[in-house]
C-alpha cells in the first residue's frame, strides 16, 4: 500500500430506515433518486401443543417454533442537488426480504432495476419519476427462475456490462446461473446446469467487461459467432471461481426452447489466496500490456485484493492469477463500486507496451463493521500496482452492506455525494468527499 493520511469523512444527513437496509442503489437514469431494498427477518414465535393423551408424559407440554420468515421493502429517497435534503418518496412492501439490486447497465434501460430475495423470486421495477404522482417505482414482473423452493435464496445478482439480455444471480445452495431477459422482463435458463458450483454459499458474482466473438473453426463444439463471455463468483468457500462461456444467440431465440444457449467447455479457474469468504467482486474495464486483465475482489478476511487474470484461450491461460496487491481495510470487504477509471492507455489508442502510462481508479468499499473506504488503485500496465486508501466513513455502529455515489458528481472537479446504510441501527448516511 502506498503510505498517505487518509481523511475522516463527516455525515450531513443521517435518518433511521424502518426496516434494516441490505442493498442501495442511485438510478443513473434519474440520478437524484436511490432506491434502498431492506432485509427484515421476522421473530420466532413458540407455540404450546398438548402431549397426546396417550403419552406417559401429560403433564408436560411440547414447545414448537414456527418457522423464521422473512420481509422486505424497496424505500425511494430523492437527493435535491446541491443540497442536504433527503426525501422518502415511496415505500414499497415485498413479501421476501431483499439482499441485492441493480440497475440496467445500457441508456435505453437505466430506468428499470432487477431485485433478487430470500424465496428465490427475481423482481423487475421501473423507476419513472413524476411531478404528479408519489407512484414512482412499479413492478413489471416477478419470477423464480431457478424453480419453486422457498428455502433457496438468491444472494446476489449482475447485469452483463454490454450484452444487454443477460443477467448473472448467485444461490445459498452455492449456484451460479446466467439467465436470459427477454423483451417483457421474463427470465429464462441458458444452461440446464449451473454455470459455476461452489462448496458453499454463493455470495457474489461479475461479468468481464470484455466480450469477444468465437471464431475458432476448428472447435466444432461451439458455433461460429458466439460470444466469449468471462464470469467471477466469489463464495463462503473462500474461493474466487471463473470461466469462460459461449452464448449463442441462435438458441435463445424462441422461449420455449429447452435447448442450452450456453455453452461450458473449459476447466474452472481457481484464483487463490482469500482467507474466508469471497464476498465481492469488481473487474476493471482495462487491460495490461500482456493480455491480462486486473480484478479486484473484496472479503470476510477484512481484505481487499487485486489481481491480473489472463483470458481462457482454448481453456489454458497464458499464466495462472498472479495477486498485484492488497490491503486490510478493517472490516470484512461486502461491496465495491467503480466511482471512476482513468485508462490513458485507452484514451492515447496506444497498444504497445509502453511503460509512460499509469492507470487510476476510484472505488466505494462498503466494509461491514468498519464502515466505508474510499479506495484509489494506481498501475502501469504491468504488475505494478499500489492501493491507497484516501477516506473513511465510521459512523455506522453495525454492517455497512450497502454504499453508492451519485452518478454525475464524480466527473470534473465535483465533490462526490455518497449515501450508505447499516443493518442493525437502520441507520442512512449522507456525506461527500
Amino acid at each position: 500500500m502506498m503510505e498517505s493520511e487518509d481523511r475522516v469523512l463527516a455525515s450531513s444527513r443521517s435518518l433511521i430506515l424502518d426496516l434494516p437496509p441490505s442493498c442501495i442503489e442511485f438510478c443513473p437514469a434519474h440520478p437524484s433518486h436511490f432506491v434502498v431494498g431492506t432485509y427484515n427477518l421476522q421473530k420466532e414465535e413458540t407455540t404450546t401443543v398438548d402431549q397426546d393423551a396417550g403419552s406417559d408424559n401429560r403433564d408436560e407440554d411440547q414447545n414448537v417454533k414456527k418457522p423464521q420468515s422473512r420481509n422486505g421493502s424497496l424505500v425511494v429517497f430523492r437527493l435535491a442537488d446541491d443540497t442536504h435534503e433527503l426525501s422518502l418518496v415511496q415505500t414499497l412492501s415485498y413479501p421476501s426480504a431483499l439482499l441485492d439490486l441493480h440497475f440496467h447497465p445500457h441508456p435505453d434501460k437505466h430506468e428499470v432495476m432487477a431485485t433478487v430475495s430470500s424465496t428465490g423470486s427475481l423482481s423487475f421495477f421501473r423507476l419513472s419519476p413524476t411531478q404528479s404522482s408519489s407512484v414512482l417505482l412499479v413492478e413489471l414482473v416477478t419470477c423464480k427462475p431457478l424453480g419453486n423452493d422457498d428455502t433457496v435464496l438468491l444472494l446476489s445478482c449482475a447485469w452483463h456490462p454490454s450484452r444487454s439480455d443477460l443477467l448473472a444471480v448467485t444461490t445459498s445452495d452455492f449456484q451460479v446461473h446466467i439467465l436470459r431477459i427477454d423483451e417483457e422482463w421474463n427470465a429464462h435458463e441458458t444452461s440446464s446446469s449451473p454455470v459455476i458450483m461452489h462448496t458453499l454459499e454463493a455470495w457474489t458474482v461479475a461479468f468481464s467487461p470484455f466480450i469477444s466473438k468465437h471464431q475458432d473453426e476448428t472447435n466444432d463444439s461451439v458455433p461460429l459467432g458466439s460470444d466469449e463471455i468471462v464470469i467471477y463468483s466469489g463464495g463462503d468457500d473462500s474461493k474466487l471461481l471463473s470461466t469462460t462461456c459461449y452464448y449463442h444467440d441462435d438458441l435463445k431465440v424462441n422461449s420455449e426452447d429447452s435447448g442450452d444457449s450456453l455453452s461450458i467447455i473449459h476447466p474452472l479457474v481457481t484464483i487463490k489466496g482469500h482467507m474466508a469468504g469471497v464476498t465481492a467482486i469488481l473487474p476493471l474495464p482495462l487491460t495490461n500490456v500482456d493480455g491480462s486483465r486486473v480484478v479486484s475482489t473484496g472479503s470476510y478476511d477484512d481484505t481487499f485484493r487485486i489481481y491480473s487474470i489472463h483470458p481462457q484461450v482454448g481453456g489454458i491461460m497464458a499464466r495462472p492469477p498472479k495477486l498485484l496487491a492488497d490491503e486490510n481495510l478493517g472490516g470484512g470487504v461486502w461491496r465495491l463500486k467503480l466511482v471512476k477509471l482513468d485508462d490513458p492507455r485507452k484514451e492515447n489508442n496506444d497498444d504497445t507496451a509502453s511503460r509512460q502510462y499509469r492507470w487510476s481508479a476510484l472505488i466505494l468499499a462498503s466494509c461491514m463493521h468498519a464502515g466505508c473506504r474510499i479506495l484509489e488503485i494506481t498501475g502501469d500496465y504491468s504488475d505494478n500496482c499500489q492501493i491507497t486508501v484516501l477516506a473513511r466513513f465510521e459512523e455506522h455502529q453495525s454492517m455497512n452492506y450497502g454504499s453508492d455515489f451519485q452518478p454525475g458528481t464524480e466527473r470534473d472537479s465535483r465533490t462526490l455525494r455518497c449515501v450508505s446504510t447499516s443493518f442493525y441501527d437502520r441507520l442512512l448516511c449522507l456525506w461527500e468527499f
